[in-house]
């Protein structure tokens, strides 16, 4: 494997576009048009400002979304559906300063303790997401994942349990999955004896298609705001909103794939996948071109480790992918003449 971050995510789905090209050696038999966007991760959503102001510019007939990866290495995947999200902010207050806790524990409220609370309300005793108004009951009609599997690309260690009832792969595809990605509070080192009068938690909600993003968000709100305990004053920022996609599963573009996938794998079978994380820029695409079958593919399996700091890439998906693309690309203009 080659390692860094950034080797998968995005940067060898970058080279699987330059090889498909190097590969077709100037013979392209259709109108090609590459868009490489580098801030992304920062989500400041330019991108997705530029598309809809240009249309022209970038109109196509098919759209290949590279920013995701196959099931496992070698075993070719398109991804159907992507979760959406709506993160928030909520911040907890009790006391006008930090009060000693000898003097005044056991009767000053403690806001980092509130949060605590309303924080382990969002999950039930299995770990199933349990925010109110969510269904959190779906399916995903797909690829199974077997637990064994996803305890091995998740790095879950021994002996310590998989949260949540039902199928994996509905748990992470096809259902709500709240995560607490940071929190403001003292740290250990440094820490005193007193009662905190403040703290504040980063909650990321993902949101499964067929929900609605922000109507998810009104309900994370609405939730910890009810599960408050001893009348503390709750506050919230609402952050980014990106909704769920569900891609082409059909259309002369989309067989054109399956046909270069199983051609470039040397294979029979290419699985139809969800993913859990968020593209919003998908979602702009289809409402800038609703004709435009969109798919999403790339080099990003499990084993990458993607956003980690020991991210990686195996080479043979980057040649892999590039066979498939270049194929697809001759494939789909051999179909589209028919």
């Amino acid at each position: 494997r080659w390692y860094g971050r950034g080797a998968a995510d995005c940067k060898g789905n970058i080279a699987v576009h330059l090889a498909a090209l190097r590969a077709l050696d100037g013979d392209i038999p259709v109108n090609v048009k590459i868009i490489g966007e580098g801030s992304e991760e920062q989500g400041t959503g330019g991108i997705e400002n530029f598309v809809p102001r240009n249309p022209d510019l970038v109109r196509a007939d098919a759209i290949l979304v590279v920013d995701t990866g196959n099931f496992a290495v070698g075993r070719p995947s398109l991804t159907k559906s992507l979760r959406g999200i709506a993160n928030v902010v909520v911040s907890v207050e009790t006391l006008g300063s930090a009060m000693h806790s000898g003097m005044f524990g056991g009767a000053a409220p403690d806001a980092l303790a509130a949060l605590i609370v309303m924080l382990a309300s969002m999950r039930d005793a299995k770990g199933n997401t349990t925010i109110d108004g969510l269904d959190a009951s779906t399916t995903f009609d797909g690829v199974d994942y077997p637990a064994e599997v996803f305890r091995t690309d998740a790095t879950v260690l021994d002996g310590v349990d998989l949260i949540g009832s039902g199928g994996v792969a509905d748990r992470v595809w096809a259902r709500p999955a709240v995560t607490v990605l940071g929190m403001d509070c003292p740290p250990v080192v440094g820490s005193s004896s007193a009662v905190v009068p403040r703290a504040r938690a980063r909650v990321s909600l993902r949101v499964p298609p067929g929900m609605d993003s922000k109507v998810a968000q009104d309900a994370l709100i609405d939730h910890l705001t009810a599960a408050a305990p001893w009348n503390v004053k709750v506050s919230f920022e609402r952050e980014s909103i990106g909704s769920p996609f569900v891609g082409s599963t059909e259309g002369p573009a989309y067989d054109s794939m399956i046909a270069a996938m199983k051609g470039a794998y040397r294979t029979d079978d290419v699985l139809l996948m969800g993913q859990g994380g968020s593209i919003p820029l998908c979602n702009v695409f289809a409402d800038t071109f609703p004709d435009a079958e969109i798919m999403l593919l790339g080099v990003e399996e499990p084993q990458c480790l993607i956003h980690a700091p020991n991210e990686s890439v195996d080479p043979s998906e980057i040649e892999n992918m590039a066979i498939a693309e270049a194929s697809f690309l001759k494939e789909y203009a051999s179909r589209a003449r028919r």
